[in-house]
């Protein structure tokens, strides 16, 4: 019975925020109530139902033996996630999304040195691989070098577990990614093969850029980056789009699985039960340890949600700083485990960790937050000013998704760094506008040069 009730609230959990979004997201298919519906199916519906027919794949089993902690977790995770959707829905207000589309089509078109943006990109991949291999201590990329980069995704630095994951390094990232979306939506709006082709490559260099990080996100990502655009700039699901997209899909699916065989061993056939048997995705195991382990004497009562403020200094000059990502508090202080690295905490376990059931306010903001983030950065107004647009799969969906996924103090202090490189190329790769008369810009003509 304890199954079933599970099932109904994650299936529940599921499909309210899936119907907000496609009712009431300002983009189709990838807005913050659909990433939520996403992160909960492969997070907690998926999970609780292999749960139900296979027990022993529980991750939460191998720490928490409390009779209905099962229960508790899923409440309060469910209700969790209602109440995001109560947040977004209570911040929606009215919006042209026509208007949203033509002003992300008019700056997409008008992308600039479309060459040198690609040589950028690759100059920076390349330079940035060599610096990480350099700081593994790694000759050349082989594939005995990707299976350690797979393998062993953070260096210890010290004895508390905390490791260095060479975030700092990784930021450079952004460009070659930033790079693709600005090709793709180029290429998109303007029919222009030169830019699809480049689009195509640095996709592959994205790929790339995964296996090298050790990170199967990162595909995950990509597939965002590439709906999103799409979608923002106005693609039409035509028969070979949809096509191409599900062969996307397909080839993605198969890398991540390639790289759970770098990481693991064997063919890759493992892939299904490292997402239902591991804290990936907005993750019901997390809500079950939390809500049994952690009492009011524990509470953080905020704390971690500032851990961003020094988060800026390296660990190359604080060798002992305190890791800002709560995963690694979650496995030691909160699991007791001193073994190294983190499990995902996600934003739910952020939440009852530093408030306990009152935590579940912290639900409400955090989807008033989308809802306003999403119409923030699409509106025409801020797009044409500033090629806002291009920065919700950029910035925003990595938000998102820490939020659901991981802890926020982690996410800023890399994002902020990110912020200013995309800045720098937006400065010299993209055009943008001020309003003349009106903030609904049907054609060029409406709008005059910054």
């Amino acid at each position: 019975m304890a199954h079933v009730l599970m099932i109904l609230l994650a299936a529940t959990a599921t499909l309210v925020p899936l119907w907000i979004g496609g009712r009431h997201g300002l983009v189709r298919l990838v807005s913050p109530m659909h990433l939520l519906a996403y992160f909960c199916f492969f997070g907690f519906l998926a999970k609780v139902i292999a749960y139900a027919y296979q027990p022993d794949l529980a991750f939460y089993r191998r720490f928490i033996e409390t009779p209905d902690a099962a229960l508790v977790g899923t409440l309060y995770l469910a209700l969790f996630i209602y109440l995001i959707c109560v947040g977004y829905r209570l911040a929606c207000r009215p919006t042209s999304l026509s208007a949203n589309m033509r002003a992300a089509r008019l700056i997409s078109a008008g992308l600039e040195r479309r060459a040198a943006l690609s040589l950028c990109a690759f100059a920076v991949t390349t330079a940035t691989i060599m610096l990480i291999l350099r700081a593994r201590g790694l000759d050349g990329l082989s594939l005995a070098a990707l299976a350690g980069l797979n393998s062993a995704k953070q260096i210890n630095v010290n004895a508390d577990g905390v490791g260095a994951t060479l975030a700092g390094i990784k930021s450079f990232f952004i460009i070659p990614k930033f790079a693709f979306v600005l090709l793709l939506a180029h290429g998109v709006v303007t029919g222009a093969r030169s830019s699809q082709v480049q689009a195509v490559v640095l996709g592959l260099l994205l790929v790339l850029i995964a296996l090298v990080s050790g990170d199967r996100f990162e595909l995950a990502e990509l597939s965002v980056f590439a709906v999103a655009t799409f979608m923002i700039v106005g693609g039409r699901l035509r028969g070979r789009s949809v096509l191409m997209g599900f062969l996307g899909l397909f080839v993605l699916g198969w890398l991540s699985a390639y790289m759970t065989s770098l990481r693991h061993g064997g063919d890759g056939s493992r892939l299904i039960e490292q997402i239902v048997g591991s804290t990936y995705f907005l993750d019901i195991n997390a809500a079950i340890m939390v809500t049994d382990r952690v009492g009011p004497g524990t509470y953080l009562m905020g704390d971690s949600y500032t851990w961003w403020s020094f988060g800026w200094i390296p660990r190359a000059i604080w060798v002992d700083k305190p890791a800002i990502d709560l995963g690694v508090f979650f496995k030691r202080d909160v699991m007791g485990l001193q073994t190294g690295g983190a499990f995902n905490v996600t934003g739910p376990g952020e939440a009852f960790i530093n408030f306990g059931w009152a935590g579940l306010g912290v639900a409400v903001a955090m989807g008033w937050v989308f809802r306003k983030g999403e119409a923030f950065l699409l509106s025409s107004a801020v797009t044409l000013r500033f090629g806002a647009a291009l920065l919700y799969p950029m910035l925003f969906y990595p938000f998102i998704q820490a939020n659901l996924q991981s802890s926020f103090s982690a996410f800023i202090v890399g994002a902020v760094a990110q912020l200013i490189l995309i800045a720098a190329m937006i400065a010299v790769f993209l055009p943008r506008y001020r309003l003349c008369q009106v903030p609904a810009l049907p054609q060029r003509s409406a709008a005059c040069a910054a």
